[in-house]
């Protein structure tokens, strides 16, 4: 587990870093500080009667960057410090820490980022770690090659390592402590000034930490990439994903020996796969005001529910500026889920998720915004829950502080 001590050690060592600054580079640092206040109605989506909670919060952000002649290096700390304890709401405390370095060479640049966060299962929007609001600790890892081999021949190499436990919640546990690891070359060929052709593959690894499960997966994707207009993008992908589902313990039997029958735990494996067709299609629309998209992807991803999980997903997203002062965002998203359990069968959950949400920035420093949302879920025929949330947060920007 992470400990909650290192919180405060983010700040110092953010603080710190800019001691090691070389004269070439700029070190600088954006503070943002904001009071959040949240309503939710069935925040855990629980068939219980008098389920709403009201919290409050406070945020705090420092994100640092450095900037070189060919070198970038971010260190963002990120923490909300609740008036609740435990991790049963969507205002729980969070603390996180991302760290990323880049690289730009004439043709190519390398990034790697890493990670650490403590949160709570519940924060995820019930898509993933499904509702039961235990906290989470993950450490992630990723590295990312690109190379432009030619003018229109274009490589992408990136590995990616996420680590995950979880708290223990009330009654049984359903959420599984896993490690993922997952590699995903890219190709790359510009056809034409609108248009460019992706090959994708993917070789993924999930293992449950107590070594009972494991997922191998491969998939391979064509894909394209076209610019129809100046203000739309469409792009597109599918392909074909096999994985393989790995059960191992020991189970008693009932066995003969020289004194007799008795019982005796003996080793088992049992095997399962999901193959079927994987894809993605994603429309954008980017204008001056107005940007929308629609997504439709099935993937498998992983969760904290023993293997990995086979995710269809829909969504709309908008955002607009109306002025120097509004902006307004909305998200729509449909999610069905299917979770192989251990003991054989699928799990299907289904959320819905709407989200509204408007910004006003009161002065050059300050900003106010208010967001809506409601999530829905049938558990079983019959069994529908839902929960309203309202959430207004008021930030405070400071000025850039440069360190020479």
């Amino acid at each position: 587990m992470i400990r909650r001590g290192w919180a405060p050690l983010c700040w110092c060592a953010a603080a710190m870093l800019r001691c090691s600054c070389a004269q070439a580079g700029v070190w600088g640092m954006d503070p943002v500080f904001g009071i959040a206040g949240d309503y939710a109605t069935n925040p855990a989506l629980l068939d219980l009667p008098n389920t709403a909670e009201t919290n409050g919060a406070l945020l705090l952000d420092a994100p640092t960057t450095y900037n070189g002649d060919a070198a970038e290096f971010f260190v963002i700390p990120s923490f909300r410090l609740s008036n609740t304890a435990g991790y049963s709401s969507l205002a729980s405390d969070y603390e996180h820490l991302n760290v990323k370095g880049e690289i730009d060479g004439e043709r190519s640049v390398l990034s790697a980022t890493a990670g650490l966060a403590q949160d709570s299962s519940l924060y995820q929007d019930y898509l993933s770690d499904g509702s039961t609001g235990v906290r989470r600790d993950t450490v992630t890892g990723d590295l990312n090659w690109d190379r432009s081999l030619t003018e229109r021949i274009d490589f992408n190499a990136d590995a990616n390592w996420s680590k995950v436990r979880y708290g223990q919640g009330i009654g049984i546990a359903t959420l599984t402590d896993y490690k993922y690891l997952s590699i995903l070359p890219t190709l790359s060929w510009v056809s034409s000034e609108r248009d460019k052709l992706t090959l994708v593959a993917n070789v993924a690894r999930y293992n449950s930490l107590d070594g009972t499960t494991t997922s191998r997966s491969a998939n391979l994707q064509i894909g394209f990439v076209r610019q129809l207009s100046e203000i739309w993008t469409l792009t597109g992908a599918a392909g074909y994903s096999r994985a393989l589902n790995t059960l191992q313990g020991r189970e008693d039997v009932l066995v003969l020996t020289p004194s007799g029958l008795g019982i005796e735990a003996v080793p088992f494996k049992a095997e399962s796969s999901q193959n079927g067709t994987v894809y993605s299609v994603n429309l954008t629309r980017k204008g001056t005001l107005l940007t929308l998209s629609a997504i439709a992807s099935r993937q498998l991803m992983p969760t904290g529910f023993a293997y990995l999980s086979l995710q269809d997903s829909f969504e709309l997203t908008a955002s607009y500026t109306l002025s120097d002062r509004w902006s307004f965002t909305g998200d729509a998203r449909y999610v069905k889920s299917e979770d192989p359990q251990l003991q054989g069968g699928i799990l299907e959950r289904t959320p819905k998720i709407i989200t509204v949400g408007a910004t006003w920035r009161w002065t050059e420093r300050w900003s106010a915004t208010l967001t809506a949302s409601r999530v829905m879920e049938q558990f079983q025929p019959g069994l529908d829950l839902a929960s309203s949330e309202v959430m207004i947060t008021l930030s405070r920007h400071f000025d850039h502080i440069k360190f020479q």
